[in-house]
């Protein structure tokens, strides 16, 4: 009887060990998912129906406060630029700040990862995903970006581009951001509608 509980219980022990030494899946964090796609889906509307207060005047946009933020962001933002050309609006946010690279780069990362992971819905009844590459990084640099583009058969969203930045502005490091219309860099001058 001694021999099998003693078994049991190191049986239970080396069970557990192990257990903890296996890291879970990152999964993408519900609010920041569901935030996300509601921004994003906007984007149809040019942003109109989350925009909010407008903001001291710039010379070359019209600032606005977003109604809609992401977890944890500062600074969430509508912009809309003073261009005969191109009238979509971009949507901008400060993710992150730190003193540290090491920090800012993990949050990079994270951010990165969430965003591959969603599945946004609710795009003329089918689901968009960003697909990209993330941008080697270099502490060397102080501005790095990676781009993620939507992939959905809507084409309103034929050129909507998600750009992480990862930016050192002499205070520390920053993540931020950028959801807007995008040229791919293979194409000419003229922007696509």
């Amino acid at each position: 009887m001694k021999k099998t509980l003693l078994t049991t219980f190191l049986c239970i022990v080396v069970f557990l060990s192990h257990a903890q030494i296996i890291k879970p899946a990152i999964k993408a964090n519900n609010a920041f998912a569901d935030s996300l796609t509601e921004i994003v889906t906007d984007y149809s509307n040019n942003f109109k129906n989350i925009q909010g207060d407008l903001l001291p005047a710039e010379i070359d946009a019209d600032t606005y406060l977003s109604k809609i933020g992401l977890p944890g962001a500062t600074g969430c933002v509508i912009k809309r630029y003073h261009s005969v050309v191109d009238n979509s609006a971009s949507w901008q946010a400060v993710l992150f700040t730190s003193d540290s690279y090491e920090e800012a780069v993990k949050y990079y990362k994270k951010v990165f990862t969430q965003i591959k992971k969603i599945k946004v819905k609710g795009i003329n009844s089918s689901t968009g995903v960003f697909e990209g590459t993330m941008e080697k990084l270099d502490e060397n640099v102080r501005f790095s970006v990676s781009s993620l583009r939507l992939k959905t058969p809507d084409f309103r969203y034929r050129n909507f581009a998600a750009d992480i930045e990862l930016v050192n502005n002499y205070d520390g490091w920053e993540v931020h951001l950028n959801l807007y219309k995008k040229k791919k860099d293979t194409e000419g001058g003229n922007i696509e509608y």
